[in-house]
């Protein structure tokens, strides 16, 4: 038998005697304190958080940022985020649109019941028909807006860059942003003024340049 192996063997049978020891109260007795010990003083985090809270707000910096994330707020809502990769159409261009969808998974109504199967496709125009045109423009150019506003048809003015409350204001109409270009992605679009009219169940994207016969 190896040196290793007779000092596994040893401490496997120590370990053995130990747990077939019982239990006596001198196993279990008070030690008492061995060494210095020292009073806990660490800070509670609520009460320091508490306490830099009001620094904060008697320094007048509370204030501050009050007032600079309103601001911030107020400007988003004026003049959100232009649309990126939009610019203004030099060339004319239309193309018919699919707005055809294909199901992922299986879905289900408020019973359980599957009301459309995984890999069935749906055309939304078939349960809802587009009661209005969209019209997609610059909100930073006077003739597109100018335009927009004077189209005869009905339909929803989207900008894709402007002051678009201001221009609500001056207006007194109701107007869109195009949030994040979720719209603009979705149907391709990439210069503007653009239309989208619904054509059978396709859709119509027409981006064109501005012309004195351009007409919804």
């Amino acid at each position: 038998m190896t040196a290793a192996t007779k000092a596994l063997a040893l401490c496997l049978t120590l370990a053995s005697l130990a747990a077939l020891l019982p239990c006596s109260e001198a196993s279990a007795r008070d030690l008492g304190v061995r060494g210095q010990v020292w009073e806990i003083r660490e800070t509670d985090l609520l009460v320091y958080i508490k306490g830099k809270a009001a620094e904060f707000e008697k320094s007048g910096k509370l204030a501050k940022w009050q007032d600079d994330a309103e601001t911030r707020a107020r400007s988003y809502v004026e003049t959100p985020n232009p649309v990126t990769g939009i610019t203004d159409a030099i060339v004319e261009r239309s193309r018919l649109f699919d707005p055809t969808i294909t199901v992922r998974k299986d879905i289900f109504d408020h019973q359980s019941r599957v009301i459309a199967k995984a890999g069935t496709t749906v055309n939304p125009l078939d349960y809802l028909p587009m009661s209005t045109s969209m019209i997609f423009i610059n909100g930073d150019d006077p003739a597109q807006v100018s335009w927009a506003l004077g189209v005869k048809t009905k339909n929803k003015i989207i900008l894709t860059s402007g002051p678009v409350a201001n221009l609500m204001r001056e207006h007194k109409r109701p107007l869109y942003f195009d949030q994040k270009g979720l719209i603009t992605d979705r149907f391709g679009i990439t210069t503007v003024p653009a239309t989208v009219i619904q054509e059978g169940r396709a859709l119509r994207i027409r981006e064109f340049p501005l012309s004195g016969e351009n007409e919804q």
